[in-house]
């Protein structure tokens, strides 16, 4: 009788293989099983919207290696000497017997397999929303890739516009996959902002200013009642709380949830997700478990939460197999809701909590938005960013940080995720003074972020006095407002005139020695382009006795509403 270690995987896409992987080139004479449901093992999932989008050609693109081999299960022992089970499904675990049953999704027929210890990689499960017509011809979800190659045969059939439910990350590089292929597109999302689970509201306002600047069709705080089938049972059309539109293709992304039918069945902790401990052991010390079946804890808050990500999965994996082989030698810390998405020229990403989340876990969150070329200025080829801090008041901490714009988002967000990563508790004083690379093709002397820092220490310290968008937006017909405009002619000339009741225009150059002209009985809000100049503004005229001055953050031009700027 042999004795190699028996562990049986369950679930063959991210955590389960690199579980799978990892434990036999520590543990080489270990017997590994691997059992997957689907017809597919270890592939990319992430990457459907752009096979769909046509940006990836072939579907066995997201399931090859760095050097073009595919990952099929006589791959996986050929190189690995690990077994696969290909289209089987868990139904049962014996703790007790220490056996998983599964059954082949075919034929039916069953295996029982014993193992020592077990892992538990069933990923998550798209929810689906109680809603008449979903089982229509044409209304898809995206999770496999037979998902992916059933809506692009759909996509070649000659269909005209899609409808995307739910403005996540998976529906929003849904939109910009439809759009590639020339359909008109409209996004219907319940919360009253896009993404809203990533960004708070000011910041998902400007992206999706530039989205329907692309001529996606965007409506928030709008509810689906019905999709429409004609007498085929194909899709026609949807039936929204906003009246009805027409379409030939539905694709429900309204979020996932963990799939713990199996753990729950088997009498293993559950809270929304598997709980598991440091090491991603269950309730039973001999069942491992990571990825999107389980909770996990968010290193700002130090509160569980559910964090589906591939790349967290992969993590969760490596530990997993190490753990197995070595006596539960590694932890893993936890996650920061790091998420990063691309929108056709922009990105979009954030690390830590929203200034919406931070507020919910009792944060006495502050925040600031600075906008800024995303290299030094006097170099050609700068893209602007929008950067968005928040801060605890009291402790300075850093809570969250949230990019957006068609500059370099992504290695902005990474620094952060490193930075928070390596310190949870960074403090903005920590954060502005962070050694970062400068020359002058790859950042600024003083980068993005260490002016985003700068900014919420002045905030923090009751210095920088600004004011949000929709915040502004309340104020343009006010009687005791007064906006005051810094730019110069020029800019003014090109960009176009500000239309609020009360205005005057005065660059910054002259208001030292015109703000006589200024009432200080009313509020005054400076702005310019990209409220460079507001701070600077904000302090001359209160040494000039004026004790009600406010800048708006962001600047024009990133403000999301049209009848802001007379272009």
């Amino acid at each position: 009788m042999s004795d190699a270690l028996n562990v049986v995987v369950i679930g063959g896409v991210a955590c389960g293989p690199k579980a799978a992987a990892r434990l036999k080139r520590l543990m080489p004479d270990a017997k590994v099983t691997l059992v997957e449901k689907g017809d597919w093992i270890s592939y990319g999932g992430c990457g459907l919207p752009y096979y769909i989008g046509a940006t990836v050609k072939e579907l066995n693109d997201l399931m090859t290696t760095s050097w073009d081999a595919v990952r099929t299960p006589e791959f996986m022992k050929a190189t690995k000497d690990i077994d696969t089970l290909l289209g089987y499904a868990a139904t049962a675990i014996d703790r007790k017997a220490k056996t998983v049953t599964v059954q082949h999704v075919a034929d039916g027929t069953e295996q029982v397999l014993p193992y020592d210890k077990l892992v538990l990689a069933t990923g998550s499960y798209n929810a689906k929303p109680p809603i008449k017509g979903l089982d229509g011809k044409g209304v898809f979800q995206l999770k496999s890739p037979q998902d992916g190659q059933d809506i692009l045969s759909h996509l070649k059939g000659g269909i005209s516009h899609a409808v995307i439910i739910g403005s996540g990350l998976i529906g929003m590089e849904m939109m910009e996959a439809c759009a590639n292929w020339g359909l008109e597109v409209t996004v219907i999302e319940m919360e009253d902002q896009i993404f809203p689970k990533m960004l708070d509201k000011d910041m998902a306002a400007v992206l999706q200013a530039y989205l329907e600047s692309e001529d996606i069709n965007i409506l928030t705080g709008t509810a689906l009642k019905e999709v429409l089938l004609d007498d085929k049972g194909e899709v026609r059309g949807v039936v929204t709380d906003a009246g009805e539109l027409e379409c030939g293709l539905v694709l429900v992304s309204t979020g996932v949830r963990s799939d713990v039918a199996l753990a729950k069945d088997a009498g293993l902790e559950i809270d929304g997700g598997i709980v598991v401990n440091e090491y991603l052991q269950t309730s039973d010390p001999d069942i491992y478990a990571g990825g999107d079946c389980v909770m996990v804890n968010h290193r700002i808050t130090g509160k569980r939460t559910f964090a589906p990500m591939g790349s967290t999965a992969n993590k969760h994996g490596r530990i997993i197999g190490t753990n197995i082989a070595q006596g539960n030698t590694q932890t893993f810390p936890g996650v920061l809701g790091t998420s990063l998405v691309q929108q056709f020229d922009w990105t979009a990403g954030k690390v830590g909590l929203t200034e919406k989340d931070a507020l919910a876990q009792g944060f006495d969150a502050v925040t600031c938005i600075v906008p800024g070329p995303d290299i030094t200025h006097f170099m050609p080829g700068k893209k602007l960013i929008m950067v968005k801090v928040v801060a605890d008041k009291k402790t300075a901490r850093i809570l969250g940080v949230q990019i957006i714009g068609p500059g370099n988002v992504d290695k902005r967000v990474d620094t952060m995720a490193g930075a928070l990563s390596a310190n949870p508790q960074l403090t903005a004083y920590d954060m502005a003074n962070m050694d970062l690379a400068y020359a002058p093709p790859y950042s600024s002397a003083v980068d993005n972020l260490l002016t985003n820092a700068n900014v919420i220490q002045n905030v923090i310290e009751g210095r920088a006095k600004q004011i949000d968008f929709f915040s502004c937006l309340d104020l343009l017909d006010r009687d005791d407002v007064i906006f005051v405009d810094l730019r110069c002619d020029d800019e003014v000339n090109q960009m176009g005139a500000f239309k609020a009741k009360h205005q005057a225009h005065i660059p910054i150059e002259e208001l030292r020695a015109r703000a006589g002209e200024l009432p200080k009985d009313k509020e005054i809000i400076l702005f310019c382009i990209l409220s460079t100049r507001g701070y600077e503004a904000q302090l001359i005229l209160e040494h000039a006795g004026f004790d009600k001055v406010r800048f708006l953050q962001g600047g024009i031009f990133f403000w999301p509403f049209d009848k802001f700027i007379n272009a």
